[in-house]
């Protein structure tokens, strides 16, 4: 089957509705542009990292090629029965919200990069505002109505927001790959045994029982895996999987959960970790990491009262050892 037509050899093509232009028309122009954005997002839809992102950039292909449809129509009213509508922005809208929430927001001008992710998606934001400002000068000679201009405007915004959000999952991406190497050198490293779990979850009890707060308490090994776990009458449910975490976190980047909530914060060197494995990290405090001869051996983690409670169990747990 041949693709080409030869139709447009002299610098023609055929509009929607069967209406012929130049092909250096301003309508032309702008549906080409918007159709070099459309290129642009499904290269950086195989170049994201999270699915989330995938899904919305999928959602947003579609939706530019209603918007396309109308520019190329002189007369959409009469021939397109599905068109971008207010309900479109708004999604976008919501979006870039709920994005914004999720990222850094910098004030300041930015250097795409340094990450495939992301470049590609401010190299598909760059073409948004081109596409935006040839549907602009379009509508000063024909008729364009104000919803593609305002989808066109808040498209720029939605792929900002998106490179920022993926710059972030590298980020997290980047901190797991480094985690699990550490865990990997573990291997074969001495550990702590069922015997000193044991004696650091009686002395953890003891220190429960003395402030009078039912605790539920954890230790693993060197590579995060648990060793002993035990839970207080009246301890609460949820505790029992913020210690065995706290406890996994602790060993996993070999530091005190307390001094991770200063590091996990926007702008801060691990921001963002907390979703890493599965969401298992903990940024606050009651997990602490044991060494030996400058050899992490393991970790405790404690959960069940105040952060300043949960600590003070948890260093008097590994007085045990």
């Amino acid at each position: 089957m041949k693709i080409y037509t030869k139709r447009g050899d002299q610098g023609e093509t055929s509009l929607l509705g069967g209406k012929r232009a130049r092909k250096s028309d301003s309508r032309v122009e702008a549906y080409g542009t918007v159709d070099e954005v459309v290129a642009l997002i499904a290269f950086a839809r195989a170049s994201v990292n999270s699915r989330k992102s995938g899904e919305l950039l999928l959602k947003v292909e579609k939706e530019l090629f209603k918007l396309a449809a109308e520019l190329a129509c002189p007369e959409p009213e009469k021939v397109l029965k599905d068109r971008i509508s207010e309900e479109d922005i708004r999604w976008l809208e919501d979006r870039i919200d709920e994005l914004m929430g999720e990222v850094e927001f910098r004030r300041d001008f930015i250097i795409p990069g340094p990450y495939r992710s992301s470049a590609s998606l401010h190299m598909a934001r760059t073409v948004a505002r081109r596409a935006e400002r040839v549907a602009v000068r379009l509508s000063e000679e024909e008729n364009v109505r104000p919803e593609v201009l305002k989808y066109l405007n808040r498209l720029s915004d939605f792929l900002y927001a998106l490179a920022l959000y993926e710059e972030k999952e590298e980020v997290v991406k980047k901190s797991v790959e480094e985690i699990k190497k550490m865990v990997s050198q573990e291997a074969g490293v001495e550990s702590l045994n069922l015997e000193s779990a044991l004696k650091i979850i009686k002395k953890a009890e003891e220190k429960a029982l003395e402030i009078k707060k039912p605790m539920c308490v954890a230790v693993v090994d060197a590579g995060g895996h648990l060793l002993a776990f035990h839970r207080m009458d009246g301890a609460l449910l949820a505790s029992v999987e913020l210690a065995v975490n706290k406890a996994f976190t602790a060993a996993v980047l070999k530091m005190e959960t307390s001094k991770l909530s200063e590091l996990a914060k926007p702008g801060g060197e691990l921001f963002g970790i907390e979703s890493a494995f599965g969401g298992r990290i903990v940024i606050f405090g009651g997990g602490i990491p044991l060494f030996k001869g400058g050899k992490l051996i393991g970790a405790v983690g404690v959960s069940g009262g105040t952060v300043d409670e949960d600590v003070a169990v948890a260093k008097a747990g590994i007085t045990a050892i």
